[in-house]
């Protein structure tokens, strides 16, 4: 009881105390619950509607469902029982919070005769009550949970919706003609409805749902998320550094090209001067099949190189490559250097996976030796052996392990240096060092580590 400004005697309050808790229980409880219960059927039911698989409804309509036929027909006007579901959804709400605000938060703050200013602050407390309550029964949880089964929700229940659109319906006609004479009053155009494309993450997830149900299979799913990554990376995610590119001096004779060539197995090779900063053409291999070795020079025979700047978007690239018939394009940085190269085969990888053909050597960039340890390749992106190893890295400056490895020692190792480095549970032994790049590195999870760490937290 609030001491601040009791007016009543004891036994007066107790009489209006409970009465008013009578009437409270009674009256304003049963309704707000009926409510609260009509509003998660109806949300549901919309939910459903919009998610309902046509020829699971109409296979039950042929099964003989009479329900099921009905729906089915009444589906024929969707446009106008989307009206009267929302007319529905909207008489719900408005009762909900008349009745809530009229009837039982005055019946709930007259329980505690205080100050007014205590009195406004339990009623601006009960509305917000009544606002989350409705919010999440009514709304939220309804709204996710009917997605599932929406056709045999909305057949299942079907007569009693229609039941209930019956009464819905004249006050959605007089709502739908009232509204319709006003615009006409007001000069208004009314504008169809525009269906919106699902998003990116909305069409992922979908699909995603799809494989759940077992409707699609994974290689779909990843297909798809390719091709949306396809217009957010560009050439220097996925190039061929400028130290993995094999290429020719121009100076090159007959003899040093064909071993060269038959050593890499490739079909084309950059021609470069000086070194490989300038990249003057390009050699196809089948040239060579029209030269011999007394006049032979790289320089007569080599094509035109195509250069793109390294910050170039590859779905754009790719057109450009299909459009001039481009097949290999050497990548330049901000200053005209080489940074790199690729060729039309790596950017249908990017959507495809890895194509690989009976000449092709493979080389796997991660070969697990135990649950706990791993052979990794230099190059093996980050954030897979994160996936991996369950261990997150803080680090976005670089993308490969070798990477991340020259950021934790703070220098290049030596070839023949080879040292260790731990991070969090992980050991990093590397293995190879080529050419001042980090090659091969075994990665070993350190299970004692683990313990030790939460036997120190207890």
């Amino acid at each position: 009881m609030c001491l601040t400004c009791m007016t009543v005697s004891s036994p007066e309050l107790v009489i209006r105390r409970s009465c008013l808790l009578t009437s409270f229980s009674w009256g304003a409880v049963v309704v707000i619950f009926l409510l609260l219960i009509l509003s998660c059927f109806i949300t549901a039911f919309i939910k459903a509607t919009r998610m309902i698989d046509m020829d699971q409804i109409r296979e039950r309509a042929n099964a003989g469902s009479s329900q099921a036929k009905s729906f089915l027909r009444r589906l024929e006007s969707r446009e106008t029982l989307y009206r009267e579901l929302m007319t529905a959804s909207m008489l719900t709400t408005a009762v909900y919070f008349v009745w809530g605000a009229l009837r039982s938060v005055p019946s709930v703050v007259s329980l505690f005769p205080c100050s007014e200013t205590a009195s406004r602050w339990i009623y601006v407390g009960m509305i917000a009550a009544h606002i989350l309550i409705f919010l999440i029964v009514g709304k939220v949880m309804p709204e996710r949970a009917a997605g599932d089964k929406g056709g045999v929700f909305a057949v299942r229940f079907w007569l009693l919706m229609s039941m209930l659109l019956i009464v819905v319906k004249p006050i959605e006609r007089l709502i739908y003609f009232t509204s319709t004479a006003l615009m006409r009053l007001f000069r208004l155009r009314e504008v169809e409805a525009v269906t919106l494309a699902p998003t990116e993450e909305e069409f992922l997830q979908m699909l995603e749902e799809g494989r759940d149900l077992g409707a699609i299979v994974e290689d779909n799913i990843e297909l798809f998320a390719n091709l949306f990554d396809f217009d957010d990376k560009i050439a220097s995610d996925i190039m061929t550094h400028r130290t993995d590119i094999e290429a020719l001096p121009v100076d090159a004779d007959y003899e040093e090209t064909l071993s060269f060539v038959n050593e890499t197995g490739y079909t084309r090779f950059p021609i470069y001067r000086g070194s490989v900063d300038n990249i003057i053409g390009v050699l196809h291999v089948k040239d060579l099949l029209f030269t011999d070795g007394d006049a032979f020079s790289l320089e007569a025979i080599m094509r035109k190189a195509w250069f793109t700047p390294e910050s170039r978007i590859i779905s754009d690239l790719f057109h450009d490559m299909q459009q001039n018939h481009i097949q290999m394009t050497i990548v330049i940085d901000e200053y005209g250097g080489t940074a790199g190269l690729l060729t039309i085969e790596d950017l249908v990888e990017q959507i495809v996976g890895n194509i690989e053909d009976e000449y092709d050597e493979v080389e796997q960039e991660i070969v697990e030796i135990s649950p706990d340890t791993w052979l990794v390749a230099g190059s093996f992106p980050l954030d897979k052996l994160s996936k991996v190893t369950g261990v997150t890295f803080e680090d976005d400056e670089y993308d490969s392990v070798a990477g991340f490895l020259i950021e934790l020692l703070d220098r290049i190792p030596e070839e023949d240096e080879l040292p260790s480095v731990r991070y969090e549970n992980l050991v990093f032994h590397i293995l190879a060092v080529s050419d001042n790049r980090i090659v091969r590195v075994r990665v070993i999870r350190d299970s004692a580590f683990n313990q030790g760490a939460s036997e120190g937290t207890k």
